[in-house]
């Protein structure tokens, strides 16, 4: 029976639970597990010595433990008294009654050295031997009962555990099926790894991201393979550590594998601190543990939104990213817009796009040329002259258009589109961690940017296996959409993208094709949410491996138990098992065969900064002094008189209270304006306005001016004058920003002066470079179309030179405006219809006029040398003596371009002086466009490089002109 005996190992106090926690772990669980523990620490005693059949003896050696403290001064009277030859009938009484016992105690207790015979002669004074037995009976049979009580309560305890599957501590059995893997000379197991790969290549390229956390593996690392493309799938609550997982997966790439490309879509914002190394206290000390050192990454680049660069804070990106709109289908839009591929609306929205890449004619009769590299402007500008959309019998109603333009005027603001669009190349890059920040935008967006990239990544990866096709490449744009390295594509919030169920996003289809066809070209895939029912199963059947994080839900665990690319043991399949998971541990299963089953593993700390934590809130309150907040709000406000002259009381009483709330002041609004009073502002109670006295002329402003009552011009001359002449006073403008240096500048400017000395024979030189700043008219206006439809538009115009002025990769000026101020109306309608040579007939037959009018008209245009005589088979037509290269509707394009651009408040020593004023550009604009109707001209700066460069002979002077935003040579002549 001996050899047949059941061990069953006892837990020890201090023996550690089944998971150690690596970043901490909720303390009702905690708090739960211990007791649990303690309770079935108490039931495996009590079931071995029923085991063994010793249940009853060890139970009454148990009530001696009990009260050994109690008894130990009793046993030894009685051994002395025993020693002394005391009376058998004695030892018999003091054997079978603890209540005499602990009367005899009391009774030799205090004269603790009297002699045995005192002793003896007082005991029958102090006892009743009549009742003795009577007591020991009724105290023995109440013990027994709350024995039989107490065990019967355990025993119904532990039936209800067995009966609901409680698993309460690490089993001390080995989970089945037998664990095992790949594994190196040292222990190292792999998961994703082929052996055919492992014998080739060893450990190389190997991602160590754990360690195996079950009874008898503590000490084996975990390492993934990044090799063969994979589809890693990582699930888990919210702060569970799902993200922390992408995180240490993209830390080993960028560190372990200099060959692929690494792109993290980041839609929270948290992966932009990786640049930085670990400094959270707890992970330092974890990092010591695991043989780590805490490193930032130096390959990373974080890239935002075009049009979010502004309201970045500088040190947290790197560059910016952006998309061609002629990259999107029209299901792209359809999806991102929220509209019915199939409804009026979708296919409007087709129709649109195929017109701008192919070309149309607008309502005004003008033939737009078709281009693969539009813009949204191009789109919005179709949708409103396109005489087939527009026509009342076979186009589209007024509102579907109005509402698809709306749509387009919103996306211009989520700052993702732009004509160039960032090449793929920047993005896809070996040895280089990109980090696509999204957390700007919404989610149909995010979704968006996801489905573009995803389907270019497997596009140029496909063209780039094959290499036959691959050298036939040409363009160099070609060469940067398509010459990328195998990539990893990283994913957070999945369930946001491609959805369960019939719903879709512009990152569904995308990604699924991504999936199901990107094994080949070499394109990976790791993707984390917190619902994995959630998920498009299409995307889940493809993942070969699975990391799986404390879950809460039946629906997310019974997906996650489908879905495990391998054998999952009966114990870890438990409910309670998933829903009981620490942070940083996880269920791993790997599709490979050299892994027998799923098992468990902890998470490496991470060596990077990591920025995924719960914020705690009493650790972002900022309390400011109300002299700190005084100073803030002034300068503020007196930033915004310097440059807008004025502001709005009210406001200024709005953000002092947000301010007051945020920073836990008492600020009041008359410290703010007493401050600002002391700095040289007015304040102006009636009007409500606080004013900056030197900056009122320059906003009595040309809207008051612009009224159609003709206004005087020169004493507008008289008040600029001045200004001019100071030269040196300092103005403040809102410009274009100075991005060539004027090094640069001069270095150019000698160059080409270099280029004449054969020429010149030297006799130039350059003696002076400035930085001036040219006024450009920004003219907003309202147009009528021919269907009287309203549209607000603005353009631009040289203040010096008088033309139109755009912007595609450098700055481009129109062809022959300048020509047209002070022609009459009627001049400027017929310069508009002679696009071929014409006679008067058929010229006042276009213009609706009298024929002889015509022939007066077209006099004083030759006369002007405007308009040119020709004879062909003698008739005498007429026809352009000059270039006109002008937009031909207010509305057009390049008309929107300048506005794209950015803008700066910059301190400028030289202002160059207009030579065209604002009245005769708005009064030529509304002769050439009848329907168009000014409402507001206000000036930017154009700053540009002037060189001034002397005859040395001579000593005659001439000018030369470098952009300072573009670094182009421009003329202002």
């Amino acid at each position: 029976m001996a050899e047949n005996k059941r061990v069953i190992k006892k837990p020890a106090d201090n023996e550690p639970d089944l998971f150690e926690e690596v970043f901490g772990i909720d303390e009702e669980v905690k708090e739960a597990r211990k007791k649990l523990n303690e309770i079935a620490k108490k039931e495996a005693e009590r079931m071995e010595k029923s085991i063994y059949g010793e249940a009853d003896a060890e139970e009454s050696k148990a009530t001696e433990p009990e009260e050994v403290e109690g008894k130990k001064e009793e046993s030894i009277a009685e051994q002395k008294q025993e020693e002394t030859g005391g009376e058998k009938k004695r030892k018999k009484k003091r054997g079978k009654g603890k209540g005499r016992t602990r009367k005899r105690k009391g009774a030799v207790e205090e004269p603790s050295e009297k002699e045995p015979e005192e002793v003896e002669a007082e005991e029958p004074e102090d006892t009743e031997p009549v009742k003795e037995p009577e007591e020991k009976e009724r105290k023995s049979t109440e013990k027994e009962k709350e024995e039989a009580e107490s065990k019967a309560e355990k025993k119904k305890a532990l039936e209800k555990r067995v009966e609901e599957k409680i698993v309460v501590t690490e089993p001390k059995f080995e989970v089945q099926p037998k664990l095992s893997f790949l594994e190196d000379e040292e222990g190292n197991v792999f998961i994703g790894r082929k052996k055919s790969v492992y014998e080739k290549y060893g450990s190389q390229a190997a991602l160590f991201i754990g360690r195996v956390w079950e009874e008898g593996y503590k000490k084996k690392n975990v390492f993934l393979d990044s090799l063969n493309p994979h589809v890693v799938f990582v699930c888990g609550a919210r702060g569970s550590g799902k993200s922390y997982v992408l995180g240490v997966i993209a830390e080993e790439l960028a560190l372990k594998n200099k060959g692929v490309g690494i792109i993290v879509v980041d839609p929270v914002g948290v992966f932009w601190s990786m640049r930085y190394p670990n400094r959270e206290e707890k992970e330092l000390q974890a990092l010591e543990k695991w043989g780590l050192e805490p490193k930032g990454l130096e390959n990373i680049v974080v890239f935002v939104p075009k049009g979010m660069e502004k309201h970045t804070p500088k040190g947290t990106y790197d560059a910016t990213f952006s998309i061609k709109p002629s990259m999107l289908t029209a299901q792209d839009w359809c999806l991102t817009f929220g509209i019915d591929r199939f409804s009026p609306t979708g296919l409007l929205l087709e129709k649109a796009l195929e017109k701008v890449e192919k070309g149309y004619i607008t309502v005004d009769k003008e033939r737009i040329k078709g281009t693969k590299d539009y813009s949204i402007d191009d789109i919005i500008f179709c949708l409103e002259n396109d005489a087939e959309l527009n026509s009342r019998d076979r186009g589209y109603k007024v509102d579907s258009i109005r509402a698809l333009v709306s749509r387009f005027e919103a996306a211009k603001s989520w700052g993702v589109f732009d004509t160039r669009g960032t090449p793929l190349s920047e993005l896809s890059r070996e040895n280089q961690l990109t980090i696509i920040d999204t957390s700007f935008l919404d989610d149909n967006v995010t979704a968006l940017v996801i489905g573009i990239l995803a389907r270019r990544l497997l596009a140029a990866r496909k063209i780039a296996t094959r290499r036959e096709a691959a050298k036939r490449f040409e363009s160099t744009e070609d060469m940067l959409e398509l010459e990328i390295p195998p990539t990893w594509l990283i994913i957070d919030e999945a369930h946001t993208l491609i959805p369960s169920g019939n719903i879709k996003t512009a990152a569904s289809d995308a990604l699924i094709e991504y999936v199901k066809q990107g094994r080949r070209p070499g394109c990976s895939l790791v993707f984390a949410t917190q619902q994995p029912s959630a998920i498009d199963t299409r995307v889940l059947s493809q993942l070969d491996i699975i990391i799986v994080h404390k879950l809460v839900f039946n629906d997310d665990i019974k997906a996650v138990y489908k879905r495990t690319p391998a054998i999952i043991p009966h114990k870890y399949k438990a409910g309670a098992f998933i829903r009981t998971l620490p942070v940083g541990v996880a269920l791993v299963g790997d599709r490979r065969e050299e892994t027998s089953r799923a098992f468990i593993m902890r998470i490496r700390p991470r060596m990077s900064q990591h920025e995924g934590r719960e914020t705690e809130t009493i650790e972002t309150k900022v309390v400011l002094s109300n002299e700190q907040v005084l100073k803030l709000i002034s300068s503020m406000y007196w930033a915004r008189l310097k440059r807008d002259g004025k502001a709005k009381i009210i406001e200024i009483n709005r953000t002092l209270n947000s301010l007051n709330a945020k920073y836990s002041s008492t600020v009041e609004l008359d410290d703010v304006l007493a401050e600002l009073e002391n700095k040289g502002a007015e304040i102006d109670e009636a009007s409500g306005f606080v004013l900056l006295e030197e900056k009122k002329p320059a906003h009595a402003e040309e809207p008051e001016a612009e009224e159609e009552t003709e206004p005087v011009e020169e004493p507008e001359e008289k008040e600029e004058e001045p200004e001019a002449e100071k030269g040196e006073a300092e103005v403040e403008l809102l410009s274009f920003p100075v991005r060539y240096t004027r090094e640069k500048a001069e270095a150019k400017m000698r160059r080409k002066l270099g280029k004449l000395f054969g020429l010149l024979a030297g006799n130039e030189r350059l003696i002076e470079v400035n930085l001036k700043y040219i006024p450009i008219y920004r003219i907003e206006f309202n147009y009528f179309n021919a269907q009287n439809m309203f549209r607000q538009g603005v353009m631009f115009v040289n203040s010096l030179t008088g033309e139109f002025i755009h912007f595609k990769d450098k700055f481009i000026e129109s062809k022959g405006l300048k020509d047209l101020y002070g022609l009459k109306e009627a001049e400027i309608t017929v310069l508009n219809f002679l696009t071929k040579p014409l006679t008067a007939l058929e010229i006042s037959r276009k213009v609706f006029m009298d024929e002889n009018k015509v022939k007066r008209i077209l006099k004083e245009l030759v006369e002007k040398e405007l308009v040119k005589i020709v004879e062909k088979n003698g008739t005498i037509l007429y026809c352009l003596n000059r270039r006109f290269d002008l937009p031909r509707s207010p509305l057009h394009p390049l008309h929107f371009s300048l506005q794209r651009l950015p803008l700066v408040t910059a301190e400028a020593l030289m202002k160059e002086k207009e030579k065209y004023s604002k009245k005769e550009v708005r009064e030529l604009l509304q002769k050439i466009w009848k329907k168009l109707v000014v409402t507001s001209i206000k000036e930017i700066y154009w700053p540009a490089y002037e060189g001034i460069v002397e005859n040395i002979k001579t000593g005659k002077q001439k000018r030369l002109y470098i952009d300072a935003f573009s670094g182009q040579e421009i003329s202002l002549s």
